[in-house]
C-alpha cells in the first residue's frame, strides 16, 4: 500500500513540475533558514554546559548604587565558603592585561587571569600536561593553553618547565610553566590564554580594604543537595547578604547576588563582565523567526496544493467510484506532502551546508552540520515530518471530501467554496513578513543612530597607542614628550588613563560639601592631561580645564553635567565646591558637557576627571591619543611608531582607533541587523509564493468569468485590477495586524538602549508600501497571464 502511495506521489510530483518546484523551493528555503537559526540558538544555549557541575555552579555579582557589576569584593569567596552552609567550594579570578616576555621576545596579551589553586577543581578545562593536584599552588607557576604554549615555545611539550616573564610594575616575576590545558572550548564564557596564581594578584592590593575592592570574579560550587529553585536561591542570597553586611568594614552598602552559571552568557547585562556575552532576547527573537519562516513555508504548501485541487477533482472522483476510502485518499495526499517535505529537507540541508561559511562570518560563529549526531538528525526528521503533516493536512482533508457524483458530472467543486481559511493563511504570512520588514527598518535606523549620534566629542581620526608599564609612568611621559617634540607634525595629542569608550566602574569614596549621608553614588573617574578637552574636541559648559599655569590644579577636579546633577548642585554652585577623593582635597574648576564613555545601552554616569599631567594615573597604564586626519593617517601612524620604538626599544608597537573601538561595542546589534535583513527578504520572498498560489487558485475559479468579460470588451488592465484588488485587501488587512505587533516588539527591543530613536510613522508607511508593491507584482503576473489568454479556450464546452 505504501509503495502505491509513494509511486502515485512521484507521478504527481513530475506531472505538476511548476507547482512542485515552487513547493519544494519554498519549503527548502524555509528549512535551510530554520536549520541555520536553530544551530545558532543551540550554540548560544550550550555555553558552559560542558562542565560536569554546571547545574551546581553559581557566580556572585554585585550592585552598588545604580551600578550592577560582574565583580565582587576580594574576601567574599573565602568568607562565604567558611560561613554559609551548602557551599562545597569557591574560586576567584582576576583579569590582567600585560606584556609577556619569552626568550627576549615580547607579546601583548589581553586574556590572562589570576586564579585560585582550586579553579580547575570546579571547572572542567581538560589538562594536557602537568599535575592537576598542584597546578597554581606554587606562587611562581603558570598554566598555559595549548595555543599559547605553541606560540611561545613551539609545542605544549616544549613549554613544560620553561620560564616566561610578566612585565608589570607590581611583580615582574619570572614564572615557570607547570601545566598546559587544552584550548578553551569556544562555548565557555571564560576565554583565557594563561592562568597565574592568585598570590601574585594579592600582593598588589590592600587586603584590609578588600571589602571595598570590587575586582574579582567569584564562583560558588554548591553541594549535590542544593536544589537551585528560586526559593533556595533567595535563601542563599539572604545568607550571603547578611554576611556581607556584617563583614564589610568599608560600609560600601552594596548588594551581592547569585547567578547560575548557565545564565552567565545570555542573561548578563553587567559592567566589568567578561567579553563576548550573548543576549537572551536575541535568542528568543531568532527562534521565533525560524518558526515563522517554517510556518510561512507550510502555509505556501497548503495554498499551492489547494490551487491544484481543481486539476485533481476528477482523480478523487474516480478513486472514490472504484471503492477508495476517504482515509486512503487522506493517506495518499499526506504521503505526497511528506515526500515533498523530505525532498525539501535534503535540498534545505544542502543549502544550509553551502551557506554555513557565510552565516558563520555574519554571526561570528564556527558552527557546523554534523550528520553523525543522532539528536540533530532526529530533530531534522521530526521537523520534516511535522511540516509535512501540518502543511499537508488541510489539502488532504479538503481534496478527500469531494463528492464523486458531482465531480464526475462536471460540477466545479472549487466554485462557491469559502476561502476564509486560505485568505487567513495569506494574512498570517504577510503579517509575519511585514513585522520583519518593520523590524529591519527600526534596527537599521537604530544602528545608524548609534554610528552618527553626538557622543559629546569628535570620535573620528583619533589614533591611540597603549603605553607599556615600565617603572615610573611620569618618566615615561617625559621621555615620550621629549621625542615627540622632535616631530613638529605631532601637535595635537593627549595622555589619558582610560579610553572614553567603555570606562571601568569607579569609586564611592567621594566627599563634598553638603553631601547627603544616605547618598550611595559611584563615580567613574579618569586621569587626563591639560590637552584632553582640546584633542577630543569636547565642550566646557562652565569654568575652565586643567592648565599648567595653575599650580594647584594637580588636586583639582572637572565634573560632567550628570555629576553635578547627582550631587544636587547646579553650574553656579558646583564651581568652587571642595571635593575629597583618596585623601586628596581639591575644588571643582570646570564642568564639561556630558559625553558617552559607556555603550549607549547604558545611560551617562556621573564622571570625575582628575589631573594626570604629572604622570599620576593611579596605577593605570595610560594611552597617548593623537588627533590626525584621514589624509595623514598613515604618516601619523609611521611617525608615532618611530617615537614609540625610540622610548620602548624592545616592546611591540600596537595601536587602535577610537571610532573602531566604538563600532566593536555594537557588533552584536550589527550582526542582528544583517541577519534581520536576510531573513526579512527571505520571508517576503517565500510569502510571495503563497500569494502566487492563491492567485493561481483564484484565476482557476474565475477562468470562465474572465473569458466572458473579455468577449464583452473588458481590457487587460481592467481584468488585472479586478483580480488584484481582492489580494491587495488581504495585504492591507495583514498590515493592520502587523503594525501594532511590530511596534510593540521593536519598542521592547529599543528599551535595551539608554539612547535610542523614536519609532516614526513613516517606518510603517514604508513597510506597507514595500509589501503592497511586492504583492501587486506577484499577483499581476498570474492576473496578466489569465487576462491575456484566449477566451475561446475557457468558454469551450468540454
Amino acid at each position: 500500500m505504501f509503495k502505491s502511495y509513494l509511486k502515485t506521489a512521484f507521478r504527481n510530483l513530475f506531472r505538476n513540475k511548476l507547482f512542485s518546484g515552487l513547493n519544494i523551493f519554498g519549503l527548502a528555503t524555509g528549512m535551510a533558514c530554520s536549520i541555520l537559526i536553530f544551530l545558532w540558538v543551540q550554540d548560544e544555549l550550550s555555553y558552559d554546559r560542558f562542565n560536569a557541575n554546571a547545574g551546581h555552579i553559581y557566580r556572585l555579582t554585585a550592585r552598588v548604587g545604580d551600578i550592577a557589576a560582574a565583580v565582587v569584593p576580594v574576601p567574599a569567596a573565602m568568607a562565604i565558603r567558611e560561613a554559609v552552609p551548602g557551599i562545597k567550594n569557591t574560586t576567584r579570578l582576576a583579569a590582567l592585561q600585560s606584556m609577556v616576555t619569552v626568550n627576549n621576545q615580547k607579546y601583548e596579551e589581553k586574556n590572562i587571569y589570576y586564579a585560585d589553586s582550586n579553579f580547575l577543581c570546579i571547572f572542567d578545562y581538560p589538562l594536557l600536561l602537568g599535575d592537576a593536584s598542584s597546578l597554581l599552588s606554587r606562587p611562581d607557576g603558570v598554566v598555559l593553553t595549548a595555543s599559547s604554549a605553541k606560540k611561545y615555545f613551539g609545542s605544549p611539550e616544549n613549554a613544560m618547565g620553561k620560564t616566561l616573564h610578566i612585565d608589570n610594575d607590581y611583580n615582574g616575576n619570572n614564572l615557570l610553566v607547570t601545566g598546559v590545558l587544552k584550548d578553551i572550548p569556544r562555548n565557555s564564557h571564560l576565554q583565557f590564554d594563561m592562568l597565574l596564581p592568585i598570590q601574585l594578584y594579592e600582593r598588589t592590593i590592600n587586603l584590609e580594604q578588600g571589602w571595598g575592592n570590587f575586582d574579582v570574579y567569584t564562583y560558588l560550587l554548591m553541594d549535590d543537595h542544593f536544589s537551585g529553585t528560586p526559593a533556595a536561591l533567595a535563601s542563599l542570597q539572604q545568607q550571603i547578604q547578611a554576611l556581607y553586611r556584617r563583614l564589610d568594614i568599608t560600609k560600601t552598602n552594596g548588594f551581592l547576588y547569585v547567578q547560575p552559571l548557565k545564565d552567565v552568557h545570555l542573561r548578563s547585562r553587567l559592567m566589568l563582565d567578561v567579553a563576548g556575552q550573548g543576549n537572551y532576547q536575541q535568542v528568543k527573537i531568532f527562534s521565533l523567526i525560524a518558526v515563522f519562516i517554517l510556518l510561512i513555508a507550510g502555509i505556501n504548501f497548503m495554498n499551492l496544493s489547494t490551487a491544484l485541487s481543481g486539476q485533481r477533482a476528477k482523480e478523487v472522483g474516480m478513486r472514490k467510484t472504484v471503492g477508495a476510502l476517504r482515509s486512503q485518499l487522506v493517506m495518499q495526499f499526506l504521503s505526497e506532502a511528506l515526500l515533498l517535505s523530505f525532498i525539501s529537507l535534503i535540498i534545505g540541508l544542502v543549502i544550509a551546508w553551502a551557506l554555513i561559511p557565510l552565516f558563520n562570518q555574519l554571526a561570528a560563529k564556527s558552527i557546523s552540520i554534523n550528520l553523525l549526531n543522532i539528536k540533530f538528525i532526529a530533530g531534522l526528521l521530526g521537523i520534516a515530518t511535522g511540516v509535512g503533516l501540518l502543511s499537508g493536512s488541510y489539502p488532504a482533508l479538503f481534496l478527500s471530501s469531494f463528492n464523486p457524483v458531482k465531480v464526475l458530472k462536471g460540477v466545479k467543486m472549487l466554485h462557491g467554496r469559502k476561502t476564509f481559511f486560505r485568505n487567513s493563511l495569506i494574512i498570517v504570512q504577510f503579517s509575519i513578513a511585514v513585522i520583519l520588514i518593520v523590524s529591519t527598518i527600526v534596527v537599521y535606523k537604530q544602528l545608524h543612530f548609534i554610528r552618527t549620534m553626538d557622543i559629546g566629542y569628535n570620535k573620528e581620526n583619533l589614533l591611540y597607542i597603549p603605553i607599556p608599564r615600565l617603572g615610573d609612568l611620569q618618566r615615561n611621559q617625559v621621555a615620550l614628550k621629549a621625542v615627540m617634540s622632535q616631530y613638529p607634525e605631532i601637535d595635537d595629542y593627549t595622555f589619558i588613563s582610560h579610553l572614553p569608550t567603555d570606562l571601568p566602574t569607579g569609586t564611592r569614596s567621594v566627599e563634598w560639601e553638603g553631601k547627603d549621608p544616605q547618598a550611595n553614588l559611584v563615580f567613574p573617574q579618569m586621569w587626563v592631561d591639560d590637552h584632553f578637552v582640546h584633542t577630543f574636541r569636547m565642550q566646557l559648559k562652565a569654568g575652565r580645564f586643567f592648565s599648567k599655569d595653575f599650580k594647584g590644579d594637580e588636586n583639582n577636579y572637572v565634573l560632567n553635567e550628570t555629576a553635578i546633577k547627582a550631587m544636587k548642585l547646579n553650574v553656579e554652585t558646583a564651581l568652587g565646591t571642595r571635593i575629597t577623593m583618596d585623601s586628596r582635597t581639591g575644588i571643582v574648576i570646570g564642568i564639561v558637557k556630558d559625553f558617552n564613555f559607556k555603550p549607549v545601552q547604558q545611560p551617562i554616569q556621573p564622571l570625575i576627571i582628575r589631573n594626570g599631567s604629572s604622570g599620576n594615573f593611579n596605577g593605570n597604564t595610560g594611552y597617548i591619543v593623537q588627533r590626525t586626519t584621514a589624509a595623514n593617517m598613515q604618516q601619523s601612524l609611521a611617525t608615532m611608531k618611530k617615537v614609540f620604538q625610540q622610548v620602548y626599544i624592545d616592546f611591540p608597537f600596537s595601536f587602535g582607533f577610537v571610532n573602531e573601538d566604538l563600532s566593536r561595542l555594537y557588533l552584536a546589534e550589527q550582526r542582528m541587523g544583517k541577519l534581520f535583513n536576510i531573513f526579512s527578504v527571505l520571508s517576503v520572498m517565500v510569502s510571495c509564493l503563497g500569494l502566487f498560489g492563491l492567485a493561481t487558485f483564484a484565476t482557476q475559479k474565475r477562468i470562465k468569468e474572465i473569458g466572458v468579460r473579455k468577449v464583452l470588451g473588458a481590457s487587460v488592465a481592467g481584468i488585472v485590477g479586478m483580480l488584484s484588488k481582492d489580494f491587495l485587501k488581504l495585504v492591507v488587512f495583514a498590515l493592520l495586524i502587523a503594525f501594532p505587533v511590530a511596534w510593540w516588539v521593536m519598542n521592547k527591543w529599543l528599551q535595551n538602549f539608554a539612547y535610542h530613536i523614536s519609532i516614526r510613522w513613516w517606518f510603517f508607511a514604508l513597510a506597507g508600501v514595500i509589501a503592497i508593491v511586492i504583492s501587486f507584482i506577484t499577483v499581476s503576473y498570474q492576473s496578466i497571464k489569465a487576462a491575456r489568454s484566449n477566451p475561446v479556450k475557457s468558454l469551450r464546452t468540454e
